[in-house]
């Protein structure tokens, strides 16, 4: 038997979630908003323009990126959890933050957590959207990344 990474309590079946075989995650990486603004339609958001808003939109910069070990490359519109309410990334992940779209997460302000994976977001939907698997997500975080064992 090789538990691997379901000591992390993520899946290593490809058809079935952690939480399907009754896994807990045992990680849940979060950071804070920093900064927010609004951004009005046909402004862009990120590296090369990256994202451009069709309507005004809340955002919220994450003090996180791939200088932390969160991948650069993930899809906008990966999920997050702003303070337990579901939101998405837009534009492209920075080496030291990324940006979200508040704009379902009413009471979002400097300081609100921002889950990336763990409880209540799989971390599977996670590497799903990284075009990876969950152990490359958990192995690549960096010594910057500080970690607090509960």
């Amino acid at each position: 038997v090789r538990p691997g990474i379901m000591l992390y309590g993520g899946s290593p079946l490809l058809n079935q979630s952690a939480e399907d075989l009754g896994l807990k995650p045992v990680m849940t990486l979060y950071s804070k908003i920093i900064s927010i603004y609004t951004v009005n339609p046909g402004e862009s958001v990120g590296y090369g323009r990256a994202w451009t808003a069709t309507q005004p939109t809340k955002i919220g910069v994450v003090a996180i990126g791939y200088g932390d070990g969160y991948p650069r490359g993930i899809a906008a519109g990966t999920p997050v959890l702003v303070d337990g309410i579901r939101s998405k990334i837009v534009g492209r992940v920075s080496m030291d933050t990324l940006t979200v779209d508040l704009s379902a997460v009413a009471n979002a302000q400097i300081g609100s957590k921002v889950t990336l994976w763990g409880k209540g977001l799989p971390v599977e939907e996670i590497a799903t959207a990284a075009k990876t698997i969950s152990y490359e997500l958990f192995c690549q975080l960096t010594e910057r990344t500080k970690r607090r064992y509960v």
